[in-house]
């Protein structure tokens, strides 16, 4: 009996997955003991246990490393639904995205705890601001042709209501973060809600 290539596959996907996940722990753990300039990327691949090669293909930089996280929002992009040339319907579908890996992020507990320490750092390590802001950008820019192209909208009618709901989604994670280290305990999926009322309010105005 043969056995699929497709298992095998998966396999290799989740050992990728586990060995990126080792290697944004170590960034993360030497960053906030030494800061990021004080961090080497042989340090980085050391604690994770990993070899500088294999670090440069999983994470690329150093910065990146601890980044791990924001893929699934990157990788949902591609299946927004064809909402034809219509902005709002866009904007509403791109929601209904973020807020669906807002959900997936809620519901797992390490994946939270990584995301709180990578926007603490973020808050006083102006290098991985830049990171952040960087791949944010090199998203957008692979996203929004493609998807202008498919669903017959200009770049800038995607680039607003992907700005638009991309503000919504990092002010959620900014509030969560802030909430948090207060002590406060709020859903991500619900704050989306609440972030997306008072910004539509705010526009209004």
């Amino acid at each position: 009996m043969t056995v699929p290539d497709a298992p095998v596959e998966a396999l290799r996907d989740r050992r990728r997955r586990e060995t990126s996940i080792e290697i944004c722990a170590a960034a993360l753990d030497l960053f906030e003991a030494k800061g990021v300039h004080g961090t080497t990327v042989d340090e980085i691949a050391a604690r994770a246990g990993v070899s500088p090669r294999t670090f440069f293909r999983l994470a690329g930089t150093k910065e990146d490393a601890v980044f791990i996280d924001d893929g699934r929002f990157a990788d949902a992009l591609a299946g927004v639904a064809d909402v034809g040339d219509d902005i709002r319907a866009l904007l509403s579908a791109l929601r209904e995205v973020f807020a669906r890996e807002l959900e997936l992020l809620d519901a797992d507990a390490q994946a939270r705890e990584r995301y709180l320490r990578v926007r603490r750092l973020i808050a006083h390590e102006p290098s991985l601001l830049g990171a952040a802001v960087r791949r944010e950008v090199t998203s957008a820019d692979r996203f929004v042709p493609e998807l202008a192209k498919r669903i017959g909208l200009v770049e800038l009618d995607v680039r607003t209501a992907l700005g638009i709901a991309g503000l919504e989604m990092r002010t959620t994670l900014d509030e969560w973060a802030r909430l948090h280290d207060q002590g406060q305990t709020r859903t991500l999926v619900d704050l989306h809600r609440d972030v997306q009322s008072r910004l539509t309010r705010a526009a209004g105005a």
